[in-house]
C-alpha cells in the first residue's frame, strides 16, 4: 500500500478553491495511463462525520453494494463535480463474499473493519450500539426463490438482527434498506411496525425516485392526479419493484395525500393489450409515456413485444394507477404519464449507463442527507406500499389475473415538507458521466467496461 493518497493530496491542494462547495473537480479522479492500479492509503478520518456501519448481502463490481458503497467510501459523483462524503463507514459486513467480491479489498483500503455479524458490525466488536446510522443493501447474492418465482433475500431477517441490537441497546439510529422492504407484504409490514415500535427512523426504496427526468417534472403537491402509468421493462420481480417506485413517488403528491391501495391486479400476454383497449389501462397515457422515451423501437409496440405484464393498480380514494413492462420495445426504458389537472403530463426516468452509475449517486446523496440529519428523504411507506404491490401483484398472475383486494394495505402518508435531492439537469453530464473509478480503484472496472 502507498503512503501517498491522491484523494487526500487533491483534497490538500485544492481545498481553497473548493471550500464550501461540496465539490471535487474531473481531475481529482484522473488515473494515470499506462501505469499500474496503486490503492490509495485510508482516508483522513475527519472529525465530525456520522459513524456508519455498512451491510450488505453481497459486494462486487457494479452490484448495489458496489455502487453505493464505494461512492461513500471514494467520493460521489454528480452533475456538479465530485461531492465529498459526509459520512463515515467504520464498519462492514458482508453475508456472502465470492471470487469476484471487492468489498473485503475497499473495506481494507478505507481500514473500515469487516466483522463476522451484524451485532458486531453495529457495536464494533462491543456489546452496545457504537455507529450513527446503518445502511443495509439487501439486493444481488445466492438466494433460493419462493413458490411464486420471487427471490427470498432475507431483508426481514438482517433486518431483524439490526433491530435487536438497538432494542439491547435502548436506542436507535437511522437505517436506510435498499429496494424492497421484503419479498412478502407480511415481512414487510412486520419490518414497518418493528421499526414503528423502536421509534426508528427509516427510509428504503428504489434509486429511480432520484434520478434524472426528461423533461423535469414534479407534481405540486395537491395535484388532481385521476390516472397514472408508469413503463419499464423486465421482471416484475426484480424490475417491477423499479417501476412501482416511479408510479409511486408521483402520485403520493396527489391531493389528499397517499390514502392506501385497495387491490391489485396482475395480467400478462394478450390480456394487457385487451385492458388497454378496455380503458382499464389507459393506452393515451402508455403511449404518452413511451413517448417521451428517447431509445424506444421503432414500430408497433404489439408487433415487438413478446411478454407484456402490468398491474392495475386501485386506490382507496379512486385514483386508478398502472404499471407496464414492455421489453423489447422500450429498450431499457423507464417513464412516466398521468391525468393530471384534466391534462396529460408525460416524462422520462433516466438513468446512467456509464461506469459511475450515477443515478446511484443521487440516492446515495439522499441516503447520506438521511443520515446526518435523522428524516427521511423518501417515506418508508411509499416502500411498504411497493412492497406489497409487487407480491400482490405477482400472485394475481400467477392466480388466473384475478383481481386480489388489499384492505391491509389501507396505508396513509402524505410527502408534505420531504425535499429530496433529484439532478439538476433531465439528463446525466458533466462528472455524472465520468471518469470513474478514482485512481486506486481501477480493479472494480466490469470487464464489459475495459478497453480490449
Amino acid at each position: 500500500m502507498h503512503s501517498k493518497s491522491p484523494r487526500r493530496e487533491f483534497l490538500k491542494q485544492s481545498a481553497g478553491i473548493t471550500a464550501g462547495m461540496g465539490l471535487w473537480p474531473l481531475a481529482s479522479l484522473a488515473g494515470t495511463p499506462g501505469t499500474a492500479p496503486q490503492e490509495p492509503s485510508a482516508p483522513k478520518k475527519a472529525a465530525g462525520k456520522k459513524k456508519i456501519a455498512f451491510l450488505a448481502n453481497i459486494y462486487r463490481n457494479s452490484a448495489h453494494a458496489d455502487v453505493i458503497g464505494t461512492k461513500l467510501f471514494a467520493g460521489i459523483p454528480t452533475d456538479t463535480g465530485m461531492v465529498e462524503p459526509e459520512v463515515e463507514i467504520v464498519s462492514v459486513w458482508i453475508d456472502q463474499i465470492g471470487a469476484d467480491d471487492t468489498g473485503v479489498r475497499i473495506a481494507k483500503m478505507n481500514n473500515a473493519p469487516i466483522y463476522p455479524t451484524i451485532a458486531e458490525a453495529l457495536t464494533l466488536g462491543g456489546d452496545k450500539l457504537a455507529v450513527d446510522g446503518v445502511i443495509y443493501i439487501g439486493e444481488h447474492g445466492q438466494y433460493p426463490n419462493n413458490r411464486f418465482g420471487m427471490k427470498m433475500y432475507p431483508r426481514m431477517n438482517y433486518l431483524e438482527q439490526i433491530f435487536r441490537v438497538f432494542d439491547a441497546s435502548n436506542r436507535s439510529v437511522p437505517v436506510f434498506s435498499d429496494k424492497h422492504l421484503s419479498y412478502s407484504w407480511l415481512d414487510s409490514k412486520w419490518i414497518y411496525d418493528r421499526a414503528k415500535e423502536l421509534n426508528v427512523p427509516m427510509m428504503a426504496g428504489s434509486s429511480l425516485p432520484y434520478c434524472w427526468r426528461d423533461p423535469l417534472l414534479v407534481h405540486p403537491i395537491g395535484s388532481k392526479i385521476k390516472e397514472a402509468v408508469a413503463i419499464g421493462y423486465a421482471s416484475l420481480d426484480a424490475y417491477g419493484f423499479h417501476v412501482l417506485e416511479i408510479l409511486q413517488c408521483m402520485v403520493e403528491r396527489r391531493k389528499g395525500g397517499e390514502t392506501g391501495v385497495a387491490s391489485v391486479q396482475g395480467i400478462a400476454g394478450a390480456e394487457v393489450w385487451k385492458a388497454m383497449d378496455s380503458g382499464k389501462i389507459s393506452k393515451t397515457l402508455v403511449e404518452a409515456a413511451c413517448n417521451k422515451i428517447k431509445g424506444k423501437a421503432g414500430g408497433n409496440m404489439r408487433d415487438l413485444v413478446k411478454d407484456p405484464r402490468a398491474l392495475v393498480i386501485r386506490y382507496n380514494d379512486g385514483t386508478k394507477g398502472a404499471i407496464v413492462m414492455l421489453d423489447e420495445y422500450v429498450n431499457e426504458g423507464w417513464a412516466y404519464a398521468a391525468n393530471v389537472n384534466g391534462k396529460t403530463e408525460a416524462t422520462e426516468f433516466v438513468l446512467d449507463h456509464s461506469m459511475s452509475y450515477s443515478h446511484f449517486s443521487y440516492l446515495t446523496l439522499n441516503i447520506q442527507r438521511f443520515m446526518v440529519t435523522g428524516k427521511p428523504q423518501g417515506p418508508v411507506e411509499r416502500t411498504l406500499l411497493t412492497s406489497g404491490m409487487i407480491d400482490m401483484g405477482i400472485r394475481s398472475v400467477l392466480d388466473h389475473h384475478k383481481e386480489i383486494k388489499t384492505p391491509f394495505m389501507n396505508v396513509r402518508y402524505n410527502v408534505e415538507g420531504i425535499e429530496p435531492i433529484l439532478p439538476p439537469n433531465p439528463r446525466p453530464t458533466g462528472q455524472s458521466t465520468g471518469p470513474w473509478p478514482p485512481e486506486g480503484y481501477e480493479f472494480i472496472i466490469p470487464e464489459r467496461f475495459k478497453k480490449k
